[in-house]
């Protein structure tokens, strides 16, 4: 109930706002009384999420990307490839077995230059899972709008970081501000046609000092168009990004205490390769905690090494894991 109280707040450009100022009031940052409330919330939903397995897994079916975006390192990988079915099938059928039901099908890479993402969309589909993935939607033609429909895609995240060309392809270089809206608007309204709910298309927008500008613009005119909108704060990428993010970010606002990280209870993150990392801002591999080529979700997700980091975390000693140390990515707990 909190958590859909909260995602539809942060949908609304007023409600965005609102959730960043109370966010950074004393009433939060470095109150005793929000502290001992918020650390108690911390470890009742940490002692629940201790006796199962992750609640989803997020699956890089590949980590190739065509675009060259300001605030992402992809520009630093060194190796890149597409996953193989047999892999894929392996990794889905232990979900299925572990009763895991949310499946995101992307995480460093642009899921569109998979050439088998509709094949594997409708696998995990019939298993019974809830399927869904990021994209930059440049790659969104209105042949693969109708097949990731008729595939029974849940959900796609659009990342579209500008209300303008001149401030969209400065920031996604290499994409066209034209073509991109195009496709996002075709595949509403494909979706339109074939009289369907599905996938819920969510915009997301990362806001940089090169866009804040043009927020209200682009809440304007999509608002209506798609099932939600979301403004996200930049963040670091574990210190990979040295760019400044904007005053207002809560990633960046180092008076907010830092707390054990929710994404290493929640999420697995497996890389097209079967590496599981430890979380999905590890782009470059840096802590391997398992690999599913020979090993099961059960077997990483309950090994020393996942063990060791998520106690580091809880002794708030985040120096000891040297991927977290220059991290400054915040969990809001109230999420879970």
């Amino acid at each position: 109930m909190i958590k859909k109280t909260l995602s539809k707040i942060r949908s609304s450009r007023v409600g965005y706002n609102l959730g960043r100022k109370i966010l950074s009031t004393p009433f939060i940052v470095n109150s005793k009384v929000y502290d001992k409330i918020y650390d108690k919330k911390i470890n009742k939903t940490i002692n629940e999420l201790n006796r199962g397995y992750p609640l989803g897994v997020d699956i890089g079916t590949t980590n190739l990307c065509n675009a060259a975006c300001i605030m992402c390192p992809h520009s630093k990988l060194k190796k890149m490839g597409t996953m193989d079915m047999n892999l894929y099938k392996k990794i889905i059928d232990n979900c299925a077995r572990l009763n895991i039901k949310i499946i995101t099908l992307s995480f460093f890479g642009e899921p569109f230059l998979d050439k088998k993402i509709i094949e594997k969309i409708k696998y995990a589909k019939e298993k019974g899972m809830s399927v869904g993935f990021y994209s930059n939607a440049s790659l969104l033609t209105e042949k693969l709008a109708k097949e990731i429909i008729e595939a029974k895609l849940d959900n796609i995240t659009i990342s579209f970081d500008g209300a303008t060309k001149e401030t969209y392809e400065k920031i996604r270089k290499n994409l066209k501000f034209e073509a991109t809206k195009k496709n996002v608007l075709g595949l509403i309204n494909t979706r339109k046609k074939l009289n369907k709910k599905n996938p819920k298309i969510n915009l997301v927008l990362v806001e940089l000092e090169e866009n804040k500008k043009e927020i209200k613009q682009f809440y304007q005119y999509w608002k209506g168009k798609v099932d939600s909108i979301n403004i996200i704060n930049m963040r670091n990428w574990a210190n990979d990004i040295q760019k400044e993010g904007t005053k207002e970010s809560f990633h960046f606002n180092k008076k907010i205490k830092r707390k054990p990280c929710a994404l290493i209870w929640l999420k697995m993150v497996v890389d097209w390769n079967g590496e599981v990392v430890l979380c999905c801002d590890d782009w470059n591999h840096s802590t391997i905690i398992g690999n599913l080529k020979n090993q099961t979700i059960e077997e990483v997700w309950k090994g020393e090494r996942l063990r060791k980091i998520r106690e580091a975390h809880l002794r708030g000693e985040f120096y000891k894991v040297p991927l977290c140390a220059g991290c400054n990515k915040k969990s809001v707990w109230w999420l879970y």
